[in-house]
């Protein structure tokens, strides 16, 4: 007895350790047999290796490799499932009746399934599990590990699938299958996922399910793209359970689903995140989903509404969510959360009701109200608004005109919207009848062309804002300014707009009807900029009257530079030019009806300006000193410490000794004050007409060249008709202020002393 005890333990060792080894293929008809009664669909194996030792709490069984599962014929003809080694358990029972039956299938790592809904409606798994409830005996457990889940709709394979799938099926007596299930969601078209896992657990009779279904915290912009491959840019942490029973046409469904770090950290429930409990209604065959969002308390505050259809082959659903009287601040921090560009010091106050709504086909819709709102940046004039409502569709976020109060007594009507659709893009219009220009500061909008040089006055009218992603925001509009105080570089004083009209076109701007002041000199008129032209400072101004002190004290900061002591004593090098300076391009015309300068009046009548950086000109000058005319060119030269002037041209009839001079020619200076009289020099030619120079002078026609340096004349080539002759000389001026005129012919040689020009009325 003991040797065929010994003999036995022998040879099942030798079993146990060469079985591995040794293929079966006499066995595989038979192993694919019981398998297909198993499973009910056709199976095929290649080899077939017996394993004793592996199994001896389970039973022996068969390593079977490179294992094809085919499909029932009404789901397709791709294999249900393939697996390259698949561990197959033999029923002991069944060897006692002389059957060869499985008691369970272990599929490696390797394994892939398809489920597939037909196109009748059914999923193939419910003819696998149907077969199982009504041969549970027939049917071995499967359990999986690490596999792939894909899915197909018909003949056409799904992007999503489910990676490090794990799977157990294990039918029971009663006809029910106990289901268990894990693996992470995932699509074919994309590469880099953080998704978590996926867990059903429950049973599948006859007639019904019972499942419990529970999703791993999870990355909610990654939730959001198993539905849509756009995806939303959300931020936070998604987490789900819910528990599916009943019938797999109509399965009721609840749960909770838990959301986490969508804003800050300071403004959450106690435990760090929102729990929303919700019911619904689930159809696996017609795979629609619609659930809603359940609340403890009468009148929940949010209620939330999700629908989707067709959600495992091409996704289509909608979202909304009802709103009564949620805090505006809570909209707004769990908007900035999920990726909006709002300030994070932008403090909110007021309620939010309304329906908002998102679908994948229609995009957004809905309407929300703000009531008793109030919008505040540091530093600023709160916005408030008893009431405003947002209108939202497919293509733009829409504010309807709202009446807005900044500070006490201010208000403006305020409407826009924001496009939704790529690039993007915002338009928000401004009105009002009186609102101060430093509280435009509280809309948060780019500045105001011409506004935003000045931080006082006031102004009505409209402005319309306009920015799209794609290039740079633009303003338009028409509004009136007034009292306004403008500080521009170069002048000592600040430009006091009385009252301007100003009309915006993109980068372009025009200030018409313009009445302003600087320092003691008004002037009215009308400016341009053109961003494109050479000389994008464009204007005409009109000066009724101005003291040539007054003048150079507003333009000193331009015309005289400080420099250090060393630099002054030792003129070293030029003037570096601020950045203003180099930047100044202007053209324009001026009219000076009166111009004082000492005991002297001027009119300019007309003046073309062109400044070029250190070069300012004024062309084409006519002006009148009393009866005297004045015409020529002007240039002053920035680029030294001090300016240097040069002017060529013409005064004509200028009243002397009880006739007329003409002068042509150019005239120089340099500095200001003393200094520009010291420095002036000037030379060309003159022409005068019954001139008494002298009691016993009298000068019926004069001709010379001229030559003046500082307030010092110099007359050569000089001709001079008197009565009948003519003479020719020169002309000195001495050192006690008198002109000297030496003259001669063939017969006489005269000289005559007299007071010298005055390039100045008498």
């Amino acid at each position: 007895m003991k040797r065929i005890v010994f003999i036995a333990v022998v040879l099942a060792a030798v079993i146990g350790f060469a079985g591995p080894f040794l293929p079966l293929p006499f066995l595989r008809p038979r192993i694919e047999q019981a398998l297909e009664r198993g499973l009910g669909r056709r199976v095929e194996i290649e080899e077939v290796y017996f394993s004793l030792f592996s199994g001896l709490l389970s039973g022996p069984g068969f390593k079977l490799e490179n294992v094809t599962i085919h499909e029932d014929p009404r789901a397709g003809i791709e294999p249900f499932a393939w697996v390259q080694s698949l561990d197959a358990r033999l029923r002991i029972l069944g060897l006692l009746r002389r059957h060869l039956e499985f008691s369970s299938l272990r599929l490696g790592r390797d394994a892939r399934i398809n489920l597939v809904k037909t196109d009748a409606g059914p999923w193939n798994f419910q003819f696998l599990l149907g077969g199982a409830a009504a041969n549970a005996r027939a049917m071995p457990a499967v359990k999986m590990r690490g596999g792939r889940v894909d899915f197909k709709f018909g003949d056409t394979k799904s992007v999503l699938y489910f990676n490090d799938a794990d799977l157990d099926v294990a039918p029971s007596e009663d006809g029910s299958v106990e289901l268990r299930f894990s693996g992470a969601p995932s699509r074919t078209d994309r590469s880099a996922q953080n998704f978590g896992h996926f867990f059903v657990r429950g049973t599948w009779g006859a007639q019904r399910l019972d499942l419990k279904v529970e999703l791993e915290r999870s990355a909610m912009e990654e939730v959001a793209r198993l539905m849509d491959q756009r995806g939303f840019g959300l931020h936070g942490i998604v987490a789900l359970e819910a528990q599916i029973s009943g019938p797999p046409s109509l399965l009721d469904v609840t749960g909770q689903l838990h959301l986490d770090d969508i804003h800050r950290w300071d403004l959450l429930p106690r435990g760090g995140g929102w729990t929303v409990a919700y019911k619904g209604a689930l159809d696996l065959r017609g795979e629609r989903l619609e659930l809603e969002s359940t609340s403890e308390a009468p009148d929940p505050p949010v209620v939330l509404h999700f629908h989707a259809s067709r959600f495992l082959s091409t996704p289509h659903w909608d979202a909304s969510a009802d709103l009564k009287q949620i805090p505006l601040a809570t909209i707004l921090e769990v908007a900035r959360h999920m990726g909006a560009a709002f300030p994070e010091n932008l403090a909110a106050e007021g309620t939010v009701s309304g329906s908002v709504r998102y679908s994948d086909a229609a995009g957004p819709a809905g309407r929300v109200e703000m009531q008793n709102a109030s919008l505040t940046l540091p530093d600023a004039q709160p916005l408030r608004a008893e009431s405003a409502a947002v209108s939202i569709d497919r293509k733009a976020v829409s504010l309807e005109p709202a009446a807005v109060h900044v500070g006490k007594d201010e208000s403006a009507e305020v409407e826009g919207s924001y496009t939704l659709e790529v690039p993007g893009g915002l338009d928000l219009k401004i009105t009002t009848r009186a609102l101060s220009v430093a509280d435009l500061h509280s809309f948060g909008v780019a500045a105001i062309p011409v506004l935003e040089q000045t931080s006082h006055g006031t102004w009505r009218g409209w402005a319309r804002y306009r920015w799209t992603a794609s290039g740079m925001g633009e303003w338009s509009g028409e509004y009136e300014l007034q009292n306004a105080r403008v500080p521009i570089d170069g002048l000592a004083d600040p430009l006091r707009i009385q009252s301007a009209v100003v009309s915006l076109n993109g980068a372009r701007a025009t200030v018409s009807r313009l009445r302003a002041k600087v320092g003691t000199i008004a002037f009215t008129g009308d400016y341009r900029w053109e961003p494109a032209a050479v000389r994008p400072h464009q204007f005409r101004f009109v000066i009724p009257e101005a003291d040539a002190a007054e003048l150079e004290r507003i333009w000193a900061p331009t015309l005289v530079r400080e420099r250090g002591f060393l630099a002054r004593t030792l003129r070293l090098g030029s003037a570096p030019l601020p950045a203003w300076l180099k930047a100044r391009r202007a053209d324009g015309t001026l009219s000076l009806e009166s111009l004082t300068m000492g005991e002297t009046k001027m009119r300019i009548d007309t003046a073309r300006l062109l400044w070029d950086a250190a070069v300012v000109r004024l062309a084409g000058v006519n002006a009148r000193l009393d009866q005297a005319a004045l015409t020529g060119d002007l240039e002053v030269d920035l680029s030294g410490w001090s300016p240097h002037y040069r002017f060529e041209g013409k005064l004509e009839d200028v009243a002397y000794k009880g006739g007329k001079l003409d002068f042509q020619g150019s005239i120089e200076a340099e500095g200001a004050g003393a200094g520009l009289t010291a420095s002036l020099h000037g030379d060309g030619r003159l022409r005068g007409r019954s001139i008494a120079f002298a009691p016993d002078a009298d000068f019926r026609s004069v001709a010379s060249c001229f030559e003046i340096i500082a307030s010092r004349w110099k007359l050569s080539d000089l001709e001079v008709a008197q009565g009948q002759d003519t003479y020719s000389g020169q002309g000195t001026m001495q050192a006690d202020g008198r002109l000297v005129v030496e003259l001669s012919n063939r017969t006489r040689q005269l000289r005559y002393m007299g007071t010298p020009f005055a390039l100045a009325p008498q």
